[in-house]
């Protein structure tokens, strides 16, 4: 089977031979390649050339496409700083008060901000590829996430406790509105599926009750808006407590942190969606090629003997600073320790 083989059939739970790899790493394929972050997200082919080079170079299976966590934003009219050799952030956000989200404009990603150049990413990552590799091209944030930076973190926190509970709502099912259209059009520039981060309802953020009322109904929203194609969910940090209901938003894959239990997760999701993760970003910066494939080891041998569904990747994206060795490391465990046999 091709790679792009590999990961459809993990995330369809179809059989296949062994678990693949994708990698979360675009700021390590950035420092890879010796260029700039800021060259990287301006320059579509730089950035193409730079992720296909990493994924040819480490032999893993799924190119993730990323930028910041911002782009979003950016085009619904919030301030971002720049930064020479580090993501875009969030510096002005755009709105006053929660009520105003409506007299926000619902961006067009083929013409608003930076998103038309996510899309040629894609693009030219297809064109490189062609159907050896799988992509995920991600669409930003999802719905809680997006309105937590249109409104501000400090703001948006006080909404919750203090603002009338229905133009939150109606911000919600705005922002997933918003972010729909973007994922909508990373399908159709070539990915074989799109990814939402939605950190700020996780569990180190919010109540799992909150997230049951906020969360989830503007995720699951946001997956019937897509129509066709694969989307995955990411929050960071702990879900255990919420990875039920997440599986209950529709979306094909989960994302885990490796603050969670893998076994866990894997039984609570019980096959609903297929699971990338979940090894630490801080030991891939810090620790060495053993200690990767110690890692890598248990959480292999727990997934084969628990899922098709499951792909090996790390927990979030792995720093710029994470040895070359380690990448290759999480790509020879799977070879070693993720074989289903027969």
């Amino acid at each position: 089977m091709t790679s792009r083989e590999l990961i459809l059939a993990a995330i369809n739970g179809n059989p296949h031979p062994r678990v693949p790899v994708a990698q979360h790493n675009f700021a390590f394929c950035v420092r890879h390649a010796g260029i700039t972050m800021d060259a990287y997200r301006r320059d579509p082919e730089l950035a193409a050339r730079a992720l296909v080079a990493a994924a040819e170079e480490f032999g893993y299976d799924c190119i993730i496409i990323d930028f910041d966590t911002s782009s979003l934003a950016e085009a619904m009219g919030a301030r971002l700083d720049f930064p020479q050799d580090d993501m875009a952030r969030v510096s002005e956000p755009t709105l006053d008060s929660i009520a105003d989200i409506r007299k926000l404009p619902l961006p067009d990603p083929h013409k608003d901000g930076r998103l038309p150049l996510w899309l040629e990413t894609t693009r030219a990552v297809r064109r490189m590829v062609g159907d050896r590799l799988a992509i995920m091209a991600r669409a930003d944030q999802g719905p809680f996430g997006l309105l937590f930076q249109l409104r501000g973190h400090e703001n948006f926190m006080i909404d919750l406790l203090d603002e009338e509970e229905s133009l939150i709502l109606d911000a919600l099912e705005y922002c997933a509105e918003a972010g729909a259209r973007f994922a909508r059009a990373q399908m159709d520039a070539g990915a074989d599926l799109t990814s939402i981060g939605d950190s700020a309802c996780g569990q180190s953020l919010i109540a799992p009750a909150h997230y049951m009322k906020f969360g989830r109904p503007y995720q699951a929203k946001y997956r019937e808006r897509m129509g066709d194609g694969i989307l995955s969910l990411h929050i960071c940090g702990k879900t255990n407590d919420i990875i039920e209901a997440m599986a209950t938003t529709g979306c094909e894959v989960l994302e885990l942190d490796h603050q969670n239990d893998v076994v866990r997760s894997i039984d609570k999701v019980a096959g609903r969606a297929c699971i990338f993760g979940n090894i630490d970003p801080a030991l891939l910066s810090l620790g060495t090629s053993d200690d990767v494939l110690a890692a890598c080891q248990p959480v292999l041998e727990a997934a084969v003997a628990r899922t098709s569904r499951f792909v090996l990747c790390p927990g979030c994206l792995a720093n710029a600073d994470v040895p070359a060795a380690n990448i290759r490391a999480m790509t020879d465990a799977a070879h070693r320790w993720g074989n289903y046999g027969g």
